[in-house]
């Protein structure tokens, strides 16, 4: 890499249909992202985003907070920070973020959920209905949640560990019949490294006190929303620590997936 200056702000528009009746570009929205998540699993964790200013960009998304120091979820124009104690609170204005994905949330497609469905069943489903590939798309689910099994990140020290150093020693959560919202993105195959190729999910219950990373679940039923954007804008962080990391070696998509997915 040459000079951190270079790395101020990338936009890029991913292409798209018309004819497929997706939006026009001139009602697009952005799926906007702090930083890359090649760069989280290389441990750059210093925030570099006010939560002031990401909600600026969008009501609904997720992310992490400076240190890692717990999981966000974004719903409604409001952070919450799920801390290490799977416990929920709004976030300050003030607290700054290493990287984060929000959107302006406006759903197009609407379904009810009336019948358990486990993980990968409701993927499948979401996969039929989201069939553009190379979009991005938001999903929302509301309801009843028979089973969820969750996992909350803590505040890390430095020098930091790659995330796959430090999610081996997560603590893991678990609820049973609990109403909730489970909200988050599809991001297409060619983006990893910029995010998680398929779906990354958070969670959050309906009293809005619990929540955290989403590992998996077992849906009762609920309403189910979905949104897509074929506009995608990078702020990237003019630090040394990103400057320096190797995002190559932190965009290989076995080793997100495991540190998604907890399986390591």
């Amino acid at each position: 890499m040459q000079q951190d200056k270079e790395l101020t702000f990338v936009t890029a528009l991913v292409s798209h249909s018309r004819d497929q009746g997706f939006q026009s570009e001139e009602h697009a929205h952005e799926y906007y992202q702090a930083s890359l998540l090649s760069a989280v699993m290389q441990g750059v964790y210093d925030g570099t985003v006010s939560i002031k200013q990401l909600l600026e960009h969008g009501n609904f998304g997720l992310g992490t907070f400076n240190a890692l120091d717990g999981e966000m979820i974004v719903l409604d124009s409001v952070a919450y920070r799920l801390d290490g104690d799977g416990n929920a609170s709004v976030a300050s204005d003030k607290a700054m973020t290493p990287y984060a994905a929000v959107i302006n949330f406006e759903p197009a497609v609407f379904r009810s959920l009336d019948r358990e469905t486990q993980k990968d069943a409701l993927e499948v489903q979401l996969d039929a209905l989201a069939e553009a590939r190379n979009l991005f798309y938001a999903i929302r689910f509301t309801g009843n949640i028979k089973h969820i099994k969750y996992r909350n990140v803590l505040r890390q020290k430095k020098p930091y560990k790659p995330l796959l150093e430090v999610v081996k020693t997560q603590a893991e959560f678990e609820l049973n019949n609990v109403d909730g919202i489970i909200l988050g993105f599809r991001c297409p195959d060619y983006a990893v490294g910029i995010g998680v190729p398929g779906y990354h999910l958070h969670f959050i219950s309906g009293d809005l006190s619990k929540g955290g990373h989403v590992l998996d679940y077992t849906l009762t039923s609920g309403r189910i929303e979905i949104d897509h954007t074929s506009s995608l804008h990078l702020e990237l962080p003019e630090t040394r620590s990103f400057s320096d990391a190797n995002l190559s070696a932190g965009a290989s998509a076995d080793s997100i997936l495991k540190a998604e997915s907890n399986d390591t």
